[in-house]
């Protein structure tokens, strides 16, 4: 069986007294676009460095591909490309001239093939035209571009991405949007990307991993996540249904005769025959869709 392109294992990441990761574990597999989530200072940053080799872990591993990055950084990420908060570039050099420059950091590609790769990777992000300006009359948004360009120079196979929306208008996220998932579909490349841009990575991504204060706090399918609406539901004895959910499954009182569920439509139909069974009976149901931000805000405990 093929080894899971990412695999976090047991992270922590301790300062002085400080713990800024806790015992953080999540893998992904080929192909999948993972969304990285947190607030400002959840750790995101800290856990990007250490799976680059940029920062060691007080405790745990990261296997890319199979290879340790804590025992041969090298061989582990010959296949990853990055960007690491915001791309730094030489301002006075064009944008094909700093890929011409960094393309000689992969010695996989043979010397031949280096001039056609950087023009291949200039068209994907859309700078072939502005290929020869000076970085310093770039954009922040095309500056961006041009990382995700210098990401993809030695054909990686899994890319991590720390806030790539940065500076992008609607019509840059929306490019970006959608070169990502070519890279995915058409490529196999598989992404880690962390952002605060919810609602893009609600559009894109196939995977979740939340942390806050350095704790993991969710991991798995975004449709497992945003699969359960909201349910108001009216009912008689609202106090005794409460009593008889509680535990069982994501519920709270309103008022003296309204209950709130987080649950699927199955779980629904649990709630009915519990409550039916108890000859309770139910006045009311008003459904309502969640998104990414708002179950975002729940598990962040804000």
């Amino acid at each position: 069986m093929d080894p899971k392109v990412l695999e976090v294992r047991s992270v922590s990441k301790s300062i002085k007294r400080r713990k800024l990761l806790h015992d953080v574990n999540f893998d992904i597999e080929k192909g999948d676009i993972c969304g990285f989530l947190g607030p400002n200072g959840a750790g995101k940053t800290t856990l990007i460095r250490i799976i680059m080799g940029l920062v060691k872990p007080s405790e745990g591993d990261i296997l890319v591909l199979g290879h340790s990055v804590i025992k041969n950084r090298s061989q582990a990420l010959k296949r990853v490309g990055a960007i690491v908060e915001t791309p730094i570039f030489f301002d006075y050099m064009t944008g094909r001239g700093n890929l011409k420059n960094l393309i000689k950091l992969h010695p996989n590609i043979p010397k031949s093939e280096q001039n056609k790769k950087v023009e291949e990777v200039l068209k994907l992000v859309g700078l072939k035209d502005r290929g020869d300006d000076k970085v310093a009359a770039y954009s922040l948004g095309m500056k961006q571009r041009l990382g995700i360009a210098q990401a993809l120079l030695g054909d990686p196979e899994v890319i991590i991405l720390d806030e790539p929306a940065n500076g992008l208008d609607p019509m840059g996220m929306k490019f970006l949007r959608e070169l990502i998932l070519y890279l995915r579909n058409e490529k196999g490349l598989t992404f880690l990307i962390s952002s605060h841009l919810l609602d893009e990575l609600q559009h894109i991504c196939n995977k979740v991993v939340m942390i806050n204060e350095g704790e993991l706090k969710w991991k798995g399918r975004i449709d497992d996540l945003i699969g359960k609406a909201r349910w108001v539901i009216g009912c008689e004895q609202s106090d005794k249904a409460f009593s008889l959910l509680k535990g069982k499954i994501q519920i709270k009182r309103l008022d003296l005769n309204t209950l709130e569920a987080i649950c699927t439509e199955e779980e629904l139909q649990h709630i009915r025959r519990v409550l039916a069974e108890e000859k309770i009976g139910i006045t009311s149901i008003e459904k309502s869709e969640r998104n990414l931000e708002e179950i975002f805000i729940e598990l962040m405990g804000q």
